[in-house]
C-alpha cells in the first residue's frame, strides 16, 4: 500500500466521520483491496480506557470507493466481509449495466426506464415479448403515478398489460417503478443482449 494514497483516503475518512459524529472517535484499522479501503473506527475515550461501558455503538466498517472516492458506511449488523462482498457484486452490476449505460450510478443514480417497441427482422417479437415479459413480472413492476402503499399489488403491471404496450408502442417505467432497477437490469441484459432499452435519468429537486 503506497503511503501517501493511504493517507488521502485516511483524510477523506477522518472528514466524514467529524462531520457525522464529531471528534469523539479514532481510526482503529484499515484494510485495502482492489476496489476499497475499509476503516474501522471507535470513541477516544476508549482507546484511553479500554473500558467497555465506554466503547462507541451502533457503527459497522466505513468503506471509501477508490475509483469514486464515495463513502459507504455500514451499520454493527454488518461486518467487513458481508460489507464487501455487498460492495463487489454492486460494482459488478454496475460495470455491467455500464457496457449499455456508460453514466449508470448504482449507489445514488436515480432513473426512467424505457424499453422501446420490440421488432425484429426476423419476426420474432412474441418470443422477445414473452421472455421480458416473464423478467418484468419476476420483479413485480408496478405503476407509479397509480401506487397505493397501502394496497401495493393493486397496481402491478399484469402479463396483458405489458404485451399489448410492448407490442405497440415502448413501455415507458417512471423512477421507483421496482424495488431493485440494478436486479432488472441485470436479468434484462442476461435475457437478451440486443433489446433496445435505455436509461433517463432523473434530476433531483435542489
Amino acid at each position: 500500500m503506497q503511503e501517501n494514497i493511504k493517507d488521502e483516503y485516511l483524510k477523506i475518512a477522518r472528514e466524514y466521520l467529524l462531520n457525522k459524529v464529531g471528534d469523539i472517535v479514532e481510526i482503529d484499522t484499515i484494510h485495502e483491496t482492489d476496489d476499497t479501503f475499509c476503516f474501522h473506527y471507535q470513541s477516544k475515550k476508549f482507546f484511553e480506557t479500554l473500558r467497555f461501558e465506554d466503547q462507541f455503538v451502533g457503527h459497522g466498517p466505513l468503506f471509501i470507493l477508490k475509483r469514486s472516492k464515495k463513502i459507504i458506511s455500514y451499520g454493527s449488523a454488518t461486518g467487513e466481509k458481508p460489507g464487501l462482498i455487498h460492495i463487489i457484486n454492486q460494482l459488478n452490476k454496475e460495470r455491467l449495466i455500464r457496457v449499455y449505460y456508460k453514466d449508470y450510478d448504482i449507489w445514488d443514480g436515480k432513473y426512467d426506464l424505457i424499453i422501446n417497441k420490440v421488432e425484429d427482422e426476423m419476426g420474432f417479437e412474441e418470443l422477445i415479448i414473452e421472455r421480458i415479459v416473464n423478467v418484468l413480472l419476476k420483479h413485480k413492476i408496478w405503476k407509479t403515478n397509480q401506487y397505493d402503499s397501502d394496497n401495493p399489488t393493486a397496481h402491478y403491471y399484469t402479463e396483458e398489460e405489458l404485451k399489448e404496450i410492448l407490442i405497440k408502442s415502448p413501455l415507458i417505467l417512471k423512477i421507483n417503478f421496482c424495488k431493485n432497477l440494478e436486479d432488472l437490469l441485470v436479468d434484462i441484459i442476461n435475457k437478451d443482449i440486443y433489446l433496445d432499452w435505455t436509461l433517463s435519468e432523473v434530476k433531483q429537486p435542489l
